[in-house]
């Protein structure tokens, strides 16, 4: 009886700490897996798509039929998938879908954080924290990733090495002698 409730504790304890991250994340993949397998069978309705047009500079001129792409974005609180694009001389028409399910789960997660670290939005401690962060997060070397979601941030070392190797900056030597 003691191992099976010492298993249940290590179980909420390990869940508490970031299972609910794991969880999330797998939840997110299967909306994102099954929303692609509809995308790519065409179930999807035709009302709910949204084209966006996006001029392009190419050297020649391009005009091609549209063709299925996969790919997303988030854009004021609301998340995107890519359907299909289509360039037209000099235009790039992304057909994209509003995606839903990731909108809630994001809400979830954020709401299920919240509660679970006991810091509301309004909290004092909470701005102290964010406050902080952004003091000693710079966001001057901020660049858009295509690999990865979101923002990243990409040290910056060689203004450090090449200040340290600068003829301006004078020697460290002993004092002279004086005689």
């Amino acid at each position: 009886m003691k191992r099976l409730l010492s298993l249940l504790f290590l179980f909420v304890f390990l869940f508490n700490v970031g299972g609910y991250y794991i969880m999330y994340w797998g939840l997110r993949y299967q909306a994102n897996k099954e929303l692609r397998q509809n995308l790519d069978a065409g179930i999807y309705a035709e009302s709910q798509l949204i084209t966006l047009k996006l001029p392009i500079t190419l050297p020649y001129q391009i005009d091609r039929n549209y063709e299925r792409v996969d790919g997303e974005f988030e854009y004021k609180g609301e998340f995107y998938k890519l359907v299909k694009q289509q360039i037209k001389r000099d235009t790039l028409y992304i057909i994209c879908l509003k995606d839903q399910r990731v909108k809630q789960l994001v809400g979830e997660m954020n709401n299920f954080t919240r509660l679970a670290n006991d810091l509301p939005v309004s909290s004092k401690t909470y701005k102290l924290f964010g406050t902080l962060f952004k003091d000693y997060n710079s966001a001057s070397h901020l660049e858009l990733s295509t690999r990865q979601f979101g923002w990243s941030t990409s040290p910056e070392f060689n203004n450090f090495f090449t200040s340290l190797s600068s003829p301006d900056i004078a020697k460290i030597t002993p004092p002279p002698r004086v005689i």
